[in-house]
């Protein structure tokens, strides 16, 4: 009999022991053979996701984040078809779509770069106020570029969001150093109607906690809702960043002035 992830196409394809049972760290032999990875050179060490998303690195002794990721695509769900029209236009300014290339080769799968926690790049790369403020303005600018095409992402979260430091914009000649990236649309949804016209319908699982127990929402609504779950949490990191007394200095309030002047200034919900 074969494997399970032999018997169809779509996730989990899971890596087995020699008696069958599931190997949750392991890569699985359609994809260490893969001819289209091997013609890059990219050897998947792990996954981080089991079953769907795959690490490697660019070298045995690289260091991890001049790796790949490579995402087998769930045909019962939008991605393939949501990748295809971002990355169509994925030199737009306003796209923070993380450059990709969709692999078409037996089951569609997606290489992209390995980038950096958003965590890790605000640690990094803003030592003040400004810099966390730049950051917060991508990710709205992101936000409102899906919008724009009739995009909600369904699931923004840090797990959902990175970043390119300079290991990896010197490596990958597509990344841009200081740059944020948003990515995983398997929840995502494609409407006829804009922000502001389209009904509410059913939330999937999402990483964050619907307020008072609703479970229908406006799909832009929930996006915003999303991202202000995820600024709050950034704003964490980023007081621990900032110098004692920059981030002492500055009313909570004068940061919500910043992000609503940055939103007002980028989203329009009525101009889907």
């Amino acid at each position: 009999m074969k494997d399970a992830e032999e018997v169809h196409d779509n996730p989990p394809w899971y890596a087995r022991y020699p008696n069958g049972d599931i190997n949750c760290g392991g890569v699985p032999d359609r994809l260490l053979n893969h001819p289209e990875l091997q013609r890059r050179g990219i050897v998947l060490r792990d996954p981080s996701k089991p079953g769907v998303v795959f690490r490697s690195f660019a070298t045995d002794d690289g260091p991890h984040n001049q790796g790949f990721v490579v995402k087998v695509l769930d045909l019962d769900t939008q991605e393939l078809e949501i990748y295809e029209r971002l990355l169509d236009h994925v030199s737009s300014p306003q796209n923070h779509t993380i450059p990709s290339e969709i692999v078409r080769s037996g089951h569609p799968m997606l290489i992209m770069p390995m980038l950096s926690r958003i965590d890790m790049v605000i640690y990094q790369q803003c030592s003040s106020l400004s810099g966390l403020a730049d950051v917060f303005y991508q990710l709205i600018e992101g936000v409102n570029y899906l919008h724009k095409h009739n995009i909600a992402h369904m699931d923004l979260c840090p797990g959902n969001v990175g970043g390119a430091l300079a290991p990896q914009s010197d490596y990958h000649a597509l990344l841009q150093l200081g740059r944020i990236y948003i990515y995983d649309f398997n929840t995502s949804r494609q409407f006829t109607r804009g922000p502001g016209y389209q009904h509410a319908i059913t939330l999937p699982e999402t990483q964050v906690s619907p307020p008072n127990g609703l479970t229908h929402f406006d799909p832009y609504s929930w996006d915003v809702y999303c991202l202000g779950h995820l600024m709050n949490e950034l704003m964490d990191v980023g007081a621990i960043r900032c110098d004692k007394r920059s981030s002492a200095d500055v009313p909570h309030r004068y940061t919500s002035k910043i992000t609503q002047a940055r939103l007002g200034s980028c989203v329009d919900m009525r101009d889907g």
